[in-house]
């Protein structure tokens, strides 16, 4: 269980995790060609995550996950409605 008074024990097991799904993904090619984008699908769905575990923890309540979130309430708001339009890698 992750101690939340010490935010380093989930940087280092979201690190983790990043790197082992990274390294599958990479050997699933072996040495073939990965497809452009990485960058970008990685961090939809990271955020796409974040967004969904964060607003279920405050009963979307997008004031308070937008401030857990360090974010701008505005910003999620866009971020969010990028997401339910299907656009969420920009």
């Amino acid at each position: 269980m992750v101690n939340k008074k010490n935010p380093e024990l989930l940087e280092n097991g979201l690190s983790n995790i990043l790197r082992q799904n990274l390294e599958k993904y990479f050997d699933s090619h072996n040495d073939d060609v990965v497809p452009p984008g990485l960058y970008n699908r990685v961090i939809g769905v990271v955020e796409q995550v974040m967004f969904e575990v964060t607003l279920e923890h405050v009963s979307g309540n997008c004031l308070r996950a937008a401030k857990i979130l360090g974010i701008n309430r505005n910003t999620l708001r866009k971020k969010i409605a990028k997401e339910k339009s299907g656009d969420i890698h920009n």
